[in-house]
């Protein structure tokens, strides 16, 4: 062979084994990417905002979460956590109950855990529920909103004002 015909056949060879090593690493980036709308029906999701001025980020625990529909009532427990930060681990308890899309009820419950007494808490009289969104659908219920308001509470019984925006998939319970 002429030595430019064996150069050329050694760059195809090269090219080929890349496009080859290329496609093998595509595939499990390729699956990765095929189950992400799968993933992204699973329950959990986040609640942000802040309590005071304290930020929060806190990740829905989706085995301490649920909702039950029944008609337009809805009657929603979500869970929510943060471990880390300054403030140590905190926990989030939101209730909702009531007819859609306005449910009469709500509470809020914010628990410091390395402060015993520092719980905060509020209800419909301190705080404003807006839902973006509700919708069920094969045993999943999607739930964005903003929770704002006061919550009381902690060791002096103080009055902070809190911000809560979730955007949560929540099992759908009997």
């Amino acid at each position: 062979m002429s030595k430019d015909i064996l150069g050329i056949k050694q760059q195809e060879e090269r090219h080929l084994s890349i496009f080859s090593t290329m496609y093998r690493a595509g595939a499990p980036l390729l699956i990765a990417l095929l189950a992400l709308p799968a993933l992204a029906d699973e329950p959990g999701g986040l609640v942000t905002g802040s309590f005071g001025d304290q930020p929060l980020e806190l990740t829905v625990a989706p085995e301490l979460s649920g909702a039950t529909l029944i008609g337009n009532y809805a009657d929603v427990s979500l869970l929510a956590a943060q471990m880390e930060g300054d403030l140590g681990p905190v926990n989030l308890e939101l209730v909702i109950n009531g007819e859609l899309p306005a449910p009469s009820e709500v509470a809020l419950t914010i628990t410091f855990a390395r402060d015993m007494g520092r719980n905060w808490s509020g209800d419909q009289d301190s705080l404003t529920l807006t839902l973006d969104e509700f919708t069920p659908g094969d045993g999943i219920v999607a739930l964005k909103g903003t929770l704002t308001g006061q919550v009381s509470g902690g060791p002096a019984s103080e009055t902070r004002p809190v911000t809560f925006s979730f955007d949560t998939r929540l099992d759908e319970l009997d």
